[in-house]
């Protein structure tokens, strides 16, 4: 009992961060729900309360942002999320995500600190940013720094509904494309989840209203400030989950 109601708990954080900054889902609940549940369950329960969390989402957020928009990402996205999906099923990540951990705190500081890098090739980094969010979203659920770092370098969350929006669209429909692959390469059973999945749904929707309400009330330089600390946060865990099996 103490299980199912510190995983609700979970659940209304990460869905309350996600709908009042357009990502961070993965990012507090992964880490989080590893701590009482198994590393693949947490990893295809993430992916499956994910969607639905964006489906609601998708609602507030229909004006918002364009699939046009994230065409060339999502594409690239779903070609590296094949091979993250085989490897899953192979050998263990916990090197992956002390190096990806590594590069992402790396990567927070420069932004911190407002470090810049001036992207001439806005097609090819699109295609490197994507295919490495995909590889994530299969190997650990954790997919968004790459694309929020992205979108953060080039001033996308100056606008942050449109940032938001574009984001949900992405998340989305890299989501199912996780589940799908998922499914096909046999590291996702549905029957062993369905369950635990309905049940999230109420503090799925608690999370979602308190966050959409938070949004309106947060300014640029907060949403900025808040999206780092996000992708900090992430790097942070990342690190101690591969350093932990040592």
């Amino acid at each position: 009992m103490v299980t199912e109601v510190y995983v609700f708990a979970v659940l209304i954080l990460s869905s309350f961060l996600q709908t009042a900054t357009g990502f961070g889902y993965a990012i507090i609940t992964a880490p989080l729900l590893a701590l009482v549940l198994g590393p693949k369950e947490t990893v295809m329960l993430t992916m499956l309360t994910g969607l639905i969390i964006r489906l609601f989402m998708m609602r507030a957020t229909k004006h918002d942002g364009s699939f046009k928009a994230i065409f060339p990402l999502i594409t690239a996205s779903i070609v590296g999320a094949i091979p993250g999906a085989y490897i899953m099923t192979m050998i263990s990540n916990d090197g992956l995500k002390l190096f990806i951990g590594i590069v992402l705190l790396i990567a927070v500081l420069a932004l911190w600190k407002n470090y810049k890098i001036s992207i001439n090739h806005h097609k090819f980094t699109e295609g490197i940013v994507g295919g490495l969010s995909g590889f994530l979203a299969t190997t650990t659920s954790i997919n968004g720094p790459p694309i929020i770092l992205y979108y953060l370098n080039s001033k996308a969350e100056e606008n942050k509904s449109v940032f938001r929006g574009n984001l949900t669209r992405y998340f989305l429909l890299i989501n199912i494309a996780s589940i799908v692959i998922s499914y096909f390469a046999g590291t996702l059973k549905i029957r062993d989840l369905w369950l635990q999945t309905l049940l999230s749904i109420p503090a799925l929707y608690i999370g979602f209203y308190l966050g959409e309400k938070a949004f309106h009330r947060i300014n640029s330089e907060t949403f900025r400030k808040a999206s780092l600390v996000m992708v900090f946060v992430s790097s942070i865990a990342l690190i101690g989950a591969a350093l932990s099996k040592n």
